[in-house]
C-alpha cells in the first residue's frame, strides 16, 4: 500500500513505494553514492537546459548509516507551474499504477521527462506540493521527490541529511533505533515510520528545521 500523509504522523518522511513490503534495514553500501550519481545524470539530461537542483537525500545519502536500500533523489525546482498537479486524479491507496500527468504544458512535459527515465509517476501521493516517482527493478529501488526550492520539505530534507553527515554519534543512535524498530515492526511500515518521528523531530529542531509538523503535538 503506497504511504500517504493520512497514514503517518508528520509530513517529513519519504514515502514508500509499497507499504506492503517488509521493513528491511541493510548495512551501509559504499556503492550507493555511485548509484545516485547515475540516476542524477540521467535525470539532468531529461531536464534539458532547465537548471533544477538535484540532491541525494534519505538514509542512503549518509555515509556509514544502515538503511532501507532505496536511493532517494530530491529535485528542487523554482517554477510553481511544474508542480501543479491539480488537474490529475489522486493516487489511490493500495495501488501502484501510474498517474497520467495532466494540466499545464510545463508540468506535463516535466513529468514525462522523468517518466522517460523509467520512473512511475504517482502524483502528489498524499503530500501536496511534492511530486513523487518510483522505480523498482532487478532488486534496486529509487524514488524521486520534486518540490519547490524554498519549500519546507526541501529545507528539512537537506538539514536532516547534513546534520547526520556531520554528527556521527547521531548516526549511530539513528541506526540503532532503525534496526530495533525494523526487527519489532518488520511487517508494519506505517508503525515503523511513525516510531522514528520523535528522533527526526529532535534532530530537525536542533538543525533549524522549518516544517509545520515539527510543532504538532
Amino acid at each position: 500500500m503506497p504511504e500517504t500523509a493520512a497514514h503517518t504522523r508528520g509530513g517529513f518522511h519519504l514515502y514508500a513505494r509499497s507499504m506492503a513490503d517488509p521493513v528491511v534495514i541493510v548495512d551501509y553500501d559504499p556503492a550507493w553514492p555511485g548509484l545516485y550519481a547515475r540516476e542524477a545524470e540521467s535525470l539532468l539530461r531529461s531536464f534539458g537546459d532547465a537548471e533544477h537542483a538535484i540532491e541525494h537525500i534519505g538514509s542512503t545519502a549518509v555515509p556509514g548509516l544502515a538503511a532501507k536500500p532505496v536511493i532517494d533523489i530530491l529535485v528542487a525546482v523554482a517554477e510553481p507551474a511544474l508542480l501543479d498537479a491539480s488537474a490529475e486524479e489522486q493516487a489511490v491507496t493500495g495501488e501502484e499504477k501510474a498517474i497520467d500527468p495532466r494540466g499545464n504544458d510545463a508540468h506535463v512535459g516535466f513529468v514525462r521527462g522523468i517518466v522517460g527515465c523509467k520512473f512511475t509517476y504517482r502524483g502528489v501521493n498524499g503530500l501536496p506540493g511534492r511530486l513523487y516517482f518510483f522505480r523498482h527493478r532487478e532488486g534496486r529501488s529509487a524514488h524521486v521527490h520534486v518540490a519547490r526550492r524554498d519549500s519546507w520539505f526541501v529545507q528539512d530534507q537537506l538539514l536532516f541529511r547534513d546534520w547526520l553527515r556531520s554528527h556521527p554519534h547521531d548516526v549511530l543512535a539513528y541506526q540503532t533505533l532503525k534496526r530495533e524498530l525494523a526487527e519489532r515492526l518488520r511487517d508494519d511500515r506505517i508503525a515503523y515510520t511513525n516510531a522514528k518521528r520523535d528522533f527526526i523531530r529532535d534532530i530537525l529542531l536542533q538543525a533549524g528545521g522549518v516544517g509545520p509538523w515539527l510543532h504538532e503535538s
